[in-house]
């Protein structure tokens, strides 16, 4: 029997021996007990993780159980991949950028000490979406899947442009929170028109 291991945790990756085995770490939530039917050395296994770069990727795998520890850390051992499927998961590439935004929970401006109004920068963007990052301090407790607004500063006039946009993983990078945003379908002309102002060209 194989088993989808994303389905039943969220597994951190803390070291591996090329050719040889994958060690993960069990998340802190995991009862001792939890799917120790199915955790079993031996059996099959389906791992995947997801890549975010510019064009973003998601990686899948099938591997089979080695070993499981439990002192001093529960530990899982898998099988090193002889194979390794992916497929992107974006149409269009973003490109690295460095610009200032904020993203509202209100699509009318809010004073920046206003919770619900978070300050980063747009590490990449395309027509169809970005990624925010800010810094945990933020308040990055209150980012889930949910519609936000984004506002950008046009270079033309300084006045910024308000796009209505949805919210659909986030990503912690040490003390940094990624968030990948994507934008209503509705806004593409707006974009457009602010990618150009920017002398961003995405084909």
């Amino acid at each position: 029997m194989i088993y989808n291991l994303i389905t039943l945790f969220r597994f951190a990756l803390i070291g591996y021996d090329t050719g040889k085995y994958l060690i993960l770490k069990y998340p802190a939530q995991a009862g001792r007990n939890d799917y120790s039917d199915i955790l079993v050395e031996g059996n099959g296994a389906i791992v995947r993780y997801i890549i975010e770069d510019e064009r973003g990727e998601c990686v899948a795998f099938s591997t089979s159980i080695l070993a499981i520890s439990f002192r001093p850390e529960r530990l899982i051992y898998l099988a090193y991949p002889k194979k390794i499927e992916s497929r992107q998961l974006r149409e269009t590439s973003r490109l690295p950028t460095h610009i200032p935004a904020k993203v509202s929970l209100h699509k009318g401006e809010l004073d920046a000490d206003n919770k619900s109004l978070l300050q980063g920068l747009i590490i990449d963007i395309s027509p169809s979406g970005c990624r925010f990052a800010i810094h945990v301090s933020s308040g990055f407790v209150a980012l889930r899947k949910r519609q936000v607004f984004v506002h950008i500063l046009s270079p033309l006039d300084n006045k910024p442009v308000i796009i209505s946009s949805y919210i659909r993983n986030n990503q912690m990078r040490g003390e940094r929170l990624s968030v990948g945003i994507e934008f209503d379908i509705s806004e593409q002309e707006k974009l457009t028109k602010l990618l150009e102002a920017y002398s961003i060209d995405i084909d």
